[in-house]
């Protein structure tokens, strides 16, 4: 299995072109960070400079925030037009810095809105972010969250409802986001939901549950997991999105000896 990084919660004591310098001396060949003008300020192609000069490959940004609070959303059919431009604006910096995906997340639920007008705002605004995905080369990756710990009133919280939506949308440039973390919070049976959706599944996420800290610390025997998914045939990259308990670099290098079984 080929791991990769969220830079945007380890080595968050550094400045973030550092992150990734740290992180491939650390052993990553793959980082991925949230959004394009959060913690990096520079130009798109600075940082595909950056990733090249280290030997890193940066997988993926966020598109808006988990809530709509950036960009919208897709659940809230008014917010349609910010949900549209911010996609184009993220959309053009991947291009830019040769970044080939970018997460995708509903937003939360409308308080006056009942659930089927949110499903098909979500479908409606799915086929127009992925025309333009389509035609910007870039892959979406549509993700369910935890609306019990981590995102309250979030609307998209089931795997298999991700899964079942990418079916409906039925392009190649739609893919599920599979967060270990989240889905063992809200389905748990992750090896079972993983299999069933695996035809779907384009990235994994992944955390120590309770406390979303070190993937070797918690109920999840990941492991195990990982072998399965390997089992079921998936070649992408497995994530981790974690914040360390201890010194980051310790944590990581931890991380990865456990899930490389040294």
């Amino acid at each position: 299995m080929e791991f990769g990084l969220c830079i945007e919660m380890a080595l968050t004591g550094l400045p973030f072109e550092k992150r990734i310098e740290k992180a491939a001396e650390i052993g990553f060949k793959n980082v991925e960070m949230w959004f394009v003008d959060m913690s990096y300020s520079g130009s798109p192609g600075e940082l595909a400079r950056l990733a090249e000069r280290h030997g890193v490959r940066i997988t993926n940004t966020v598109i808006g925030a988990p809530d709509g609070s950036i960009g919208g959303g897709l659940t809230d059919p008014l917010k349609r037009d910010e949900w549209i431009e911010r996609t184009k604006q993220t959309l053009a910096f991947n291009k830019e810095a040769h970044i080939p995906a970018s997460i995708v997340c509903t937003g939360n639920v409308i308080p006056d809105l009942d659930d089927e007008i949110m499903y098909e705002s979500v479908i409606e605004g799915l086929k127009a972010t992925v025309d333009l995905a389509e035609k910007a080369g870039i892959t979406l990756l549509l993700e369910p969250l935890n609306d019990r710990h981590d995102h309250p009133n979030y609307w998209l919280t089931s795997s298999d409802l991700g899964a079942a939506i990418c079916r409906a949308i039925g392009s190649p440039r739609l893919r599920l986001l599979f967060d270990c973390y989240h889905m063992q919070i809200m389905d748990g049976d992750l090896v079972d939901h993983i299999k069933g959706n695996i035809d779907v599944i384009g990235h994994f996420h992944s955390a120590g549950v309770p406390g979303r800290n070190e993937v070797f610390i918690g109920e999840i025997r990941y492991p195990y997991v990982i072998k399965q998914i390997e089992e079921a045939g998936y070649k992408g990259i497995f994530g981790l999105e974690f914040a360390p308990s201890m010194d980051d670099e310790q944590s990581l290098r931890q991380t990865l000896a456990h899930l490389k079984g040294q």
